[in-house]
Formats: structure tokens, sequence, C-alpha cells
């Protein structure tokens, strides 16, 4: 009866866990709109900025800020996916 409980309360926090993977998945997909449009527009500016100005150096930093975000944003969502399977294949055998 001991085990039943202890398995009842692991397949409980497990789901839980899943959950805020799914959670964590949808904030991540939810930010990379944003994070694209900003790129693009970084890149429009570029275009019609002269290569020696201050604002194209500020642009081109920011390029960078961008990108590191966009790779972190990807680092995550694949961790969620990766824990998300786990937590999945190990309620499934429970």
């Amino acid at each position: 009866k001991s085990d039943n409980r202890l398995n009842k309360l692991k397949s409980h926090r497990y789901r839980r866990l899943a959950s805020m993977g799914e959670i964590s998945k949808g904030i991540i997909n939810e930010l990379y709109s944003p994070i694209d449009a900003v790129n693009r527009f970084i890149n429009l500016a570029l275009h019609s900025i002269e290569e020696n100005s201050q604002s194209r150096q500020f642009l081109l930093e920011s390029k960078q800020g961008i990108l590191k975000t966009s790779q972190l944003l990807k680092k995550l969502n694949s961790y969620a996916r990766k824990i998300e399977k786990e937590i999945r294949d190990i309620t499934e055998k429970n």
C-alpha cells in the first residue's frame, strides 16, 4: 500500500513537471516572434545606415544580443522537449 501511494505521488509530480515543460515551450514559442521581428527590423535599418556611423555600431551590437537570445531560446526549447519526453516515458511506464 505504501509503494502504491509513493508511485501515485511520483506520477503526480512527473505530470506536474510535464505541464511545466509545456508551459515553458509555449512561452519560448511566443518569444520567438518578437525576437525575429526585431532582428528583421535591425537588418532593414542596417541597409539604410552609413557604414561608419555610431548608429550602425549600436545596431550591430543589438543584433549580437538578439542572436544570443535566440540561441538561448533554442537551447531552452530543446531542453524542455527532452525533459518532457523523459517524463512522458516515465509516466507511461507507471
